[in-house]
């Protein structure tokens, strides 16, 4: 099933935007409908397995395979524009990938016994889980591609593609009695569908050959971007995964989730906006100088800070109304932790933003040290806590997204000023 064949290569700037943002506003809503559907028919208590499952599922695909997206996004873009050989950077990346794929299989095999008694339950669940992991490598790899060559358009359609096809297989399964089956095996197949939806569109051969690309150079860019998606996704997929390993009960496990994505609704549809924004912050450093590329970042910052800000009062004024919606009435969190969770979801799309100033100057190091000092300073607020284990879980996440884009900001000034 190949879509889109006839669109042009490459977008311009200011329509890729426009596409790009459409693309991921269908994507989030399909997300929405998807955990909503999955919310409604199993419960608080029986969507906890679930929802364990999709939070252990992306906080390992974006450790994982999130490092070669965005090497792919840094390298074809800044060769293409230099009009040198891209191909290096693709044989170099997917060499790697592939090596880490097969240690994860292997990782997961031996760890499937413990993963099944300590978090999901069902050996099934566990095979799922190692599986879709596997599955979402190619997703990520392409991502890289329509990144690196501003095929914005076809990695709107891709991830679309994808969320599409989790909801419709997701719904027919549980109209069909599969129970917390039908979406698992949903976010299995989902990832299938978006890289067979959608291919890349052909673009000019590069003017000369470019220089070598080793698996080394690779990972001594993507190390530190590995580590910022560890230390990140651990705060923002970690809660529910966090809330078990607290003792917490199958109906705080679900509870806890349910306002989380409703929470996270909007970063589900600008996290990879700001992703796709390391290709055009190195164009820019490149082609225009560091002058240009201070603007792009205000510019980028101020959009980021307005949405975030939009996310925190829409949360406040309708949050617990929109939470009995979402999910169903038996969902009921306090506002204090639904604009937690909000403001914690802000604050982790703007220390992204400055992830891709970073790693368009190349300090990834200073990146993965703010997001760790942020990891410290949840950990420390955590254990500081003594409310309940959703409140517990809630506050101490927020906190450490708060000082991670503190640090964020603090090193990017820094980096700014040492560089000129």
């Amino acid at each position: 099933m190949k879509i889109l064949a006839g669109l042009k290569g490459q977008q311009g700037a200011g329509a890729g935007s426009t596409h790009i943002v459409g693309s991921f506003f269908v994507a989030g809503v399909l997300t929405y409908a998807f955990q909503s559907i999955s919310f409604h028919v199993l419960g608080k208590a029986g969507s906890a397995p679930l929802t364990l499952l999709w939070s252990a599922t992306f906080l390992t695909v974006q450790v994982l395979w999130i490092g070669g997206t965005q090497t792919l996004g840094r390298y074809v873009a800044e060769r293409e524009a230099h009009g040198a050989d891209w191909g290096p950077v693709v044989t170099s990346v997917r060499h790697w990938q592939i090596g880490l794929a097969a240690a994860f299989v292997v990782a997961g095999l031996i760890a499937s016994p413990l993963l099944t008694r300590e978090l999901f339950g069902n050996a099934w669940l566990t095979a799922a889980f190692i599986v879709a992991v596997i599955f979402y490598a190619p997703e990520y790899f392409r991502r890289g591609i329509f990144n690196g060559h501003r095929q914005s358009l076809r990695l709107g359609a891709q991830i679309v593609a994808e969320s599409a096809a989790r909801l419709l297989l997701a719904a027919a399964l549980l109209a069909a009695g599969f129970g917390v089956f039908g979406p698992a095996i949903a976010i299995v197949i989902a990832p299938v569908v978006g890289v067979l939806a959608v291919r890349p569109a052909r673009v000019t051969p590069p003017e000369r050959e470019g220089e070598s690309f080793s698996t080394g150079k690779a990972l001594r860019f993507a190390g530190p971007v590995l580590l910022c998606m560890a230390f990140a996704q651990t705060l923002m997929n970690g809660g529910p995964i966090l809330a078990r390993l607290l003792d917490g009960t199958d109906a705080q496990v679900g509870l806890f989730s349910a306002a989380l994505t409703l929470t996270r609704i909007p970063q589900y549809v600008f996290s990879p906006a700001i992703g796709a924004l390391l290709p055009r912050a190195s164009r820019v450093l490149a082609a225009e100088g560091s002058a240009a590329f201070d603007r792009f970042v205000v510019r980028s910052l101020g959009v980021v800070g307005l949405i975030g800000g939009l996310m925190v009062g829409g949360t406040w004024l309708l949050g617990k109304w929109g939470l009995a919606i979402y999910a169903g009435a038996e969902f009921n969190a306090s506002r204090a932790v639904l604009v937690a969770l909000a403001a914690m979801a802000a604050f982790y799309l703007l220390s992204d933003t400055l992830n891709q100033a970073l790693f368009a100057l190349g300090h990834g190091r200073l990146a993965a040290l703010g997001w760790f000092v942020g990891l410290f300073a949840s950990a420390a607020c955590l254990a500081a806590l003594g409310v309940g284990i959703v409140e517990r879980v809630s506050f101490s996440l927020a906190v450490g997204t708060f000082v991670a884009a503190a640090m964020q900001a603090v090193f990017y000034l820094v980096a700014r000023r040492v560089d000129t």
